[in-house]
């Protein structure tokens, strides 16, 4: 007569192919999580954009433009309209320093993401009132972004200015 004998289960010992096996797996996430953050931060940031050795050659040159722009008392202040759409548009003042509107200036200006070239517009502004200038902006979404202008007048040093915007 044949009984179904019940055989106990092998109870579980751990051995050192094991633990071989779990630390090749650890590894192995360490390995592709890194691959995948190299990846992100690489293409998401390409690095320094500007020529930093030429800048510093350049520095005196960067000193004194600094100083004829700083003799001339010129300030420009910026509004920001948000219209409906995903655009936007920026509106620069240029004052001189007796707080007179500055007219007739060519302004040149770029607008970007702090952290990449990816998303930079030039930005073609045009005189709408005796010393302000407006400028539209097809598309820019939430987040910081970088605000470079430039302005000639004729007779009269360069003015440059930079600053940073947060828009929501």
């Amino acid at each position: 007569m044949m009984t179904d004998a019940i055989v106990p289960a092998k109870p579980f010992r751990l051995t050192g192919w094991h633990v071989l096996a779990m630390l090749g797996a650890l590894f192995g996430v360490m390995l592709a999580v890194n691959t995948l953050f190299v990846f992100l931060a690489l293409k998401t940031f390409s690095g320094e954009t500007d020529h930093a050795y030429i800048n510093g050659l350049k520095f005196n040159e960067t000193l004194a433009a600094k100083a004829r722009q700083s003799e001339l008392g010129w300030t420009m202040s910026l509004g920001l309209e948000r219209p409906t759409g995903g655009g936007a548009v920026l509106e620069a003042r240029l004052t001189d320093r007796n707080d007179q509107p500055l007219r007739g200036a060519l302004l040149q200006g770029t607008i970007g993401r702090t952290t990449g070239a990816k998303e930079d517009q030039e930005l073609t502004f045009s005189e709408t009132a005796p010393g302000v200038y407006r400028a539209v902006i097809d598309q820019v979404r939430p987040g910081r972004w970088k605000f470079s202008a430039l302005a000639k007048l004729e007779g009269a040093p360069q003015f440059s200015t930079e600053t940073t915007l947060s828009l929501r």
